[in-house]
């Protein structure tokens, strides 16, 4: 089952504080461009039901949706709780599952861009408590729903809520017999969030068609995995202009990811990834971006 226990948004920040809005989790921290076999495993390993998966990102710079949150190097880490719920299949269903989880964002400095941190714990920039369920559909199809609680300890934005829905579709199989490189894949999918009770500014819905082409790297039984995700992001209210105009379009991310398995024998869960995130934001929005923006990315994730 697609690992969407992770399936995190980031709150939502604007750099200019007349539109400060909150924060969702970032994709990063759940190996969001992980091949598919690799992200249906923490469900099939764990025949007692119950998985864990933690782990933790290093980002040269915090940006979320086309929106800069932080222009310090951030630390990253999360723990999600999984339950499978093998009653349930049967039919159209072939999987499902219910989660709860964390995931916070600290810098070890000033957060930047003119936000306060001077809450209970200064440079926890954020924290976001999740829950949520997925269901696997005809092995192939995955939709996940998920609440999220945004808050932040060093008191750099207000608390809000956001509804996610995450519809994804594993065409692994497709490309097997095609002469395309093993693993290949294109795992299209469509998120949509919808934010509540946020403070000083209309509760924007957000929408990310993405894509992500991904294949193994190398011979053997432990290749790499290099993924390259295409995505862009569309929202009513969320982007801002400076005319107090509201542009639809927000922005358009791509980048290279390579990940592994360095312990497959003692550690199989246990990934490493790295790479970059090249972001193009609209240059109407008020993002704290400029019109190219380079993030690089470490990782560590591990599922017990």
């Amino acid at each position: 089952m697609k690992r969407a226990i992770l399936s995190i948004a980031v709150s939502l920040i604007i750099a200019n504080p007349a539109y400060c809005q909150a924060v969702l989790p970032p994709e990063s921290a759940q190996y969001a461009d992980a091949p598919p076999a690799l992200e249906n495993q923490a469900t099939a390993s764990h025949p007692d039901r119950i998985s864990v998966n933690m782990g933790t990102s290093f980002v040269t710079q915090y940006i979320s949706r086309g929106v800069s949150f932080s222009d310090q190097p951030s630390v990253q880490p999360y723990v999600t709780v999984q339950v499978a719920l093998p009653e349930l299949a049967g039919g159209a269903i072939t999987d499902a599952s219910v989660f709860v989880g964390a995931w916070n964002s600290i810098q070890f400095a000033e957060p930047g861009l003119g936000q306060a941190n001077d809450g209970a714990i200064p440079g926890w920039y954020e924290t976001d408590l999740y829950t949520g369920a997925s269901v696997e559909l005809a092995d192939t199809w995955t939709v996940s729903g998920a609440y999220y609680r945004y808050l932040s300890p060093a008191d750099s934005f207000k608390g809000y809520n956001d509804l996610e829905l995450i519809v994804s579709y594993d065409d692994t199989g497709l490309w097997e017999r095609t002469g395309l490189p093993n693993g290949f894949s294109l795992s299209p999918r469509v998120r949509m969030v919808q934010e509540t009770g946020k403070s000083g500014g209309a509760d924007a819905l957000y929408i990310e068609p993405r894509i992500t082409v991904g294949m193994n790297v190398g011979d053997g039984d432990n290749p790499l995995h290099l993924a390259i995700p295409l995505a862009a992001g569309f929202s009513d209210t969320y982007y801002h202009a400076a005319d107090g105009s509201t542009p639809a379009f927000g922005f358009f991310r791509t980048g290279v990811t390579l990940s592994g398995t360095p312990l497959p024998h003692t550690a199989s869960s246990l990934r490493v990834s790295g790479g970059i995130d090249l972001w193009f934001p609209n240059g109407e929005s008020l993002s704290g971006l400029d019109s190219t923006n380079i993030v690089a990315k470490l990782g560590l994730d591990w599922t017990l």
